[in-house]
């Protein structure tokens, strides 16, 4: 392990003092020089030595300045870091210190008690490290002298404790330092700090026996804590204060949050809550502006923890029910912060209590109009708050429906589904807000719709539907100057909404055609306004099957988006709304759907558009989805062939003009326009029935290849480009399967010849993608296609791991390069057991793993995961007892090599899990880390392995603390890492192991300004 160099404290403390200074003044600017003072802090805080400095800084810092009122600001960060390395070595590494924890407990109490008010972050750090302390403490430690202070004989606190200690026959840690706090006359915001941190750290502790010794703790001073010690703390907060007015609002917050965790962490009996003097002062806190927050948690907490005790909840409900009056204060004076704390209880009160909810009589569902009420609230930011609980309440009632629960409900779920077509209503101010807010709402409408949707479910589709049509009724008979926009808007949207209900709706299904009906009627008068427009196109969308049952109306939703089509292209509002997106979404699904009714008109419809360039590509691209989707569907191979001659005529004649104009090096967008339409073509013209006849797609491809090798040749340096054809080339070995075989050399040697010219990640997924489809074949034709373009790809990518910037600079490269590799370890194995002719005599395999360790060298996490896939594969594969050849034998090509490259390998490994030179994702995920690798070494050759990883630790941690690779270590834990690797009784130990150390690394190896207590 690093350790200090030799020097004695003194000196020690000078260099800690200036590495803080360092580290911490504002007018320090060299990064080179806060990078070492951050390095030598960090390698300091592992080292034993660390504990009696920091104790003699604060001996220092603290009593020389003893008669002043407040810390100095020149002395904060040296407080800071002694307190918080104490607090971490004695929570973390105890064993470490020369003193025992009696000797600490008695020094940290000192601390706290000095004469100078200390800043909050310091107290917290203190204390933690004094609740450290506290399991470790043994019977001797517990022994006080008997005081008899005029000043503690007359403290009720102290009074409070040292009956509560007596009671514990004088054996309580807990008590021991509550009443060594109160002797030493510490403030009552330390002592509701100490009772906040006491509880939250017992779940933190390590060792088993201090948890339990701790929890049996806590257990058992609740009664005191909640009946006597919190309350008096509170009191005295309250009334006469601890210095100043903030100081006693801190303490009467952190009163209640210490409250609020014991009810959390601690089996408190019904009768020590219902009791508990704050919680019936619980509604008068939350009526304090500066309490209310933490009188909010404390309630949830507390509705929470005692759901299922109905002796708490039958005294807390009905004074939690009593918040109606002034949550309906709070909306009249617009207070949304309160408004939402108050939702909050409600809500957990809601889900809390949804058995009772479901319950006989209408005191139960008080509740649920209190919830209502909240739901009504102007801004949707309270009504959110409520979501969780309508979904849980609709789903119960769905379930467990009853005539008399739905006569109880039905009231209630009929004011739901109103409010929900409210809620969902746009604000004037929409338009104007930031792209977020903009997304918020609507994210918040869709699950608005959701809930309208369940309600049908329950009231009856036919309801909720005559609702939006009674509605846009009422709209449209008052006068033009007064309608809204927004309220025509949310009523449409209510409609498409309840889709789905519409669809399952099978008997009476009849009943809805006239309202349906209706609003399809009039669809194109309501759409004066753009975001009209744009819910009336998804209702098209969204109803085109119950459409194609009723033709009659077809024409006129062509007609309407015909209108929409043209509105969009010559009024900028229109494209703010993307109202030409959603109607291609429209006359996507008409095309898909009523392909037989409108297949033809569709078509000249989409010719026109693109003729006119009425849309952008991207939208044009919807409409042709669906024109393919649609024509594939009829099994009609003539129809087929007659749409796709169509389609190509255009795509033929641009990018003839394009490679004719002297321009074209500068038009690369146009050819990326039409490898849209030639990826939609692939993509959904999907056609089954042939009959023996060629497939459509492949006589495509034949057509294709010049266009697609002028465009390679023309713009072979376009990655976007590059990447659309080869995702034609994938859509094509996915859609025509065998068909394509003949074809797939002169595939092939495109993507050789254009990687070769120019390597692009696209062509390697590309190759991927024809091992995954054609590998299967085991042909011997096949197997030499693959070995030549494995050969090449190999060939002609090898270079790049000579160099880590050429690395780094072809990330994406590296990545695809490892994956086509992973792909043939599992799918032609042979071909990479190979010697290749004409050229090295060592297998594939054994360049390929060289570069692999190589490509470690890189710290991106999609490259590495690339890597650490294949390599794992290799080893899976060579640990098959069927496997033909066990490729882990061919990776190096001698003994010596083997050695070093395996150790390299391993050390790269290491480093990104001690140093976090990898990403902690790639630390042990279910594939592609570092635990899988080393799991699959560990099988292959587990003694070798352990030596390797014993090596690597004892070179990085060699040197001092601020000289050595790895310095926030200690030697034992890293020494107890390996222990536990090999010791692992399973795969599932091992990478547990893995993950649960990376973590610990990870939370070393980080800067000190970052770091904070959690």
């Amino acid at each position: 392990m690093a350790s200090p160099a030799p020097t004695d404290a003194a000196a020690l403390e000078s260099v800690v003092l200036a590495a803080l200074s360092s580290l911490y003044q504002p007018h320090v600017t060299n990064p080179q020089e806060t990078q070492a003072a951050d390095a030598f802090l960090r390698g300091f805080q592992l080292t034993p030595a660390a504990f009696d400095v920091c104790a003699s800084l604060l001996d220092q810092l603290l009593r020389a300045r003893q008669n002043s009122e407040t810390l100095h600001s020149d002395s904060v960060p040296a407080v800071f870091f002694s307190a918080q390395t104490l607090a971490n070595k004695l929570r973390r590494q105890p064993s470490t210190s020369a003193l025992d924890a009696g000797t600490w407990a008695k020094r940290i109490v000192t601390w706290l008690s000095c004469d100078s008010r200390l800043p909050k972050m310091v107290v917290t750090q203190l204390l933690l490290a004094l609740v450290a302390t506290l399991p470790r403490l043994q019977a001797q430690d517990l022994k006080l002298q008997a005081t008899q202070d005029a000043d503690k004989s007359a403290s009720q606190l102290y009074a409070v404790v040292r009956e509560s200690y007596t009671q514990c026959s004088g054996q309580s840690v807990l008590g021991y330092a509550l009443l060594r706090l109160v002797q030493q006359n510490v403030t009552s915001t330390v002592l509701a700090e100490l009772l906040l941190l006491v509880v939250e750290e017992v779940d933190t502790l390590a060792e088993r026996s201090a948890r339990q010794r701790m929890q049996d703790e806590v257990d058992a001073w609740a009664p005191a804590v909640l009946d006597r010690l919190l309350p008096q703390v509170m009191h005295e907060a309250s009334t006469r204060g601890v210095g100043t007015c903030s100081d006693s609002v801190e303490t009467q917050e952190t009163v209640l949050r210490a409250l609020t965790s014991w009810l959390r962490y601690v089996r408190v009996d019904a009768e020590v809550v219902v009791r508990n003097p704050l919680l019936h002062s619980l509604l008068g806190f939350l009526a304090r502006d500066e309490l209310f927050d933490a009188s909010v948690d404390l309630a949830v907490e507390l509705v929470r923890s005692y759901a299922n005790n109905s002796v708490v909840v039958q005294w807390l409900a009905p004074r939690l029910l009593s918040l109606r009056g002034s949550f309906g204060s709070a909306a009249d004076a617009e207070d949304v912060d309160a408004c939402l704390g108050l939702c909050r209880i409600l809500t957990e009160m809601g889900e809390a209590y949804l058995e009772m909810l479901l319950g006989a009589g209408d005191d139960h569902t008080a509740l649920v109009d209190l919830l209502l009420d909240c739901m009504s609230y102007p801004d949707a930011e309270v009504a959110d708050v409520t979501i969780s609980f309508w979904f849980r309440l609709l789903e119960e009632l769905r379930r467990r429906v009853t005539p008399a629960i739905l006569a109880q409900y039905k009231p209630r779920l009929e004011r739901l589904a109103g409010l929900c077509m409210q809620k969902l209503q746009f604000r004037e101010e929409f338009p104007r807000l930031p792209a977020d807010k903009q997304q918020d709402f609507k994210a918040f409408r869709q699950e608005m719709g959701d809930i309208l949707r369940d309600c049908c479910q329950l009231l009856g589709v036919e309801a909720v539907l005559q609702h939006c049509v009674n509605g846009l009724s009422q709209i449209f008979q008052a006068p033009a100057a007064s309608r809204s926009w927004e309220a025509v808007e949310a009523h449409l949207y209510c409609f498409r909404s309840i889709a789905r209900e519409v669809e399952r709706l099978k008997t009476s299904a009849e009943a809805l055609d006239a309202p349906i009906s209706l609003i399809f009627q009039h669809l194109p008068q309501f759409a004066d306004h753009p975001a009209i427009c744009y819910t009336s196109c998804l209702i098209v969308s969204r109803y085109a099957e119950w459409l194609r049952a009723h033709p009659s109306s077809l024409s006129t939703q062509v007609s309407f988006l015909n209108t929409c089509v043209t509105k969009s292209a010559g009024d900028a509002r229109y494209g703010e709304w993307e109202v030409a997106r959603a109607a291609a979404c429209a006359v996507r699904a008409l095309a898909m759907d009523c392909w037989a009714m409108l297949g033809a008109d569709i078509v000249a419809f989409y010719l026109h558009i693109e003729q006119k360039e009425l849309m952008g590509v991207e939208d044009q691209v919807l409409i042709l989805e669906g024109i393919c989707a649609g024509v594939a569907s009829s099994d009609d191979l003539p129809r087929t062939l007659s749409v796709l001659d169509q389609v190509m005529k255009g795509i033929g004649q641009r990018l003839a003009a394009l490679f004719a104009s002297s321009s074209a090096k500068s038009q690369v967008q146009v050819a990326l326009n039409e490898l849209l339409r030639l990826m939609c073509l692939y993509e959904y013209l999907d056609v089954t029935k042939l009959d023996g006849e060629k497939h459509p797609l492949v006589m495509l491809t034949e057509q294709l290849w010049p266009l697609i090798n002028q465009m390679l040749a023309l713009y072979r340096g376009h990655d976007e480009l590059v990447e659309r054809v080869c995702r034609c080339y994938k859509r094509i070995l996915r859609t025509c399967g065998d068909h394509i075989a003949p074809l797939l050399p002169q595939l092939v040697d495109n993507l050789l010849a254009f990687y070769q010219a120019e390597p692009k990640s696209s062509y390697l997924y590309t190759a991927s993608m024809v091992l995954k489809f054609f590998a299967p074949s085991r042909s011997t034709e096949m197997e030499s296609l693959f070995a030549r373009m494995l050969f090449t790809l190999i060939e002609t990518t090898t270079p790049i791991f000579a160099s880590v910037d050429d690395m780094e600079a072809r990330p994406d490269v590296v990545e695809e390069f490892f994956f086509l590799l992973e792909r043939a370890v599992r799918c032609v194995p042979q071909v990479l057991a190979a010697v290749p002719a004409g050229g090295s005599s060592c297998p594939l395999m054994t360049s390929v793993f060289s570069c692999a360790v190589s490509a470690l060298a890189i710290s991106h996490n999609d490259a590495n995961k690339a890597v650490l896939c294949f390599l794992e594969q290799v080893y899976v594969q060579s640990l098959t007892d069927n496997a033909r050849v066990k490729l882990v034998s061919l990776c190096v090509s001698n003994t010596a090599v083997a050695g070093d490259s395996n150790k390299m390998l391993v050390s790269f490994l290491l480093r990104g899990v001690v140093l976090g030179a990898m990403s902690p994702s790639r630390v042990d995920a279910d594939y592609g880390s570092v635990a899988g690798v080393l799991v699959q070494l560990a099988k292959v050759n587990g003694q070798q392995l352990q030596l390797w990883i014993a090596e690597w630790f004892e070179q990085a941690t060699a040197g001092t603390f601020a000289t050595a690779a790895v310095n926030f270590l200690t030697s034992d834990e890293a020494q107890e890492f390996q222990s536990d690797l090999f010791g692992a009784a399973n795969e599932r130990a091992f990478r547990r192991t893995v993950r649960h150390f990376g973590k610990l690394c990870a939370s070393r190896n980080t800067s000190l300004k970052d770091r904070e207590r959690q």
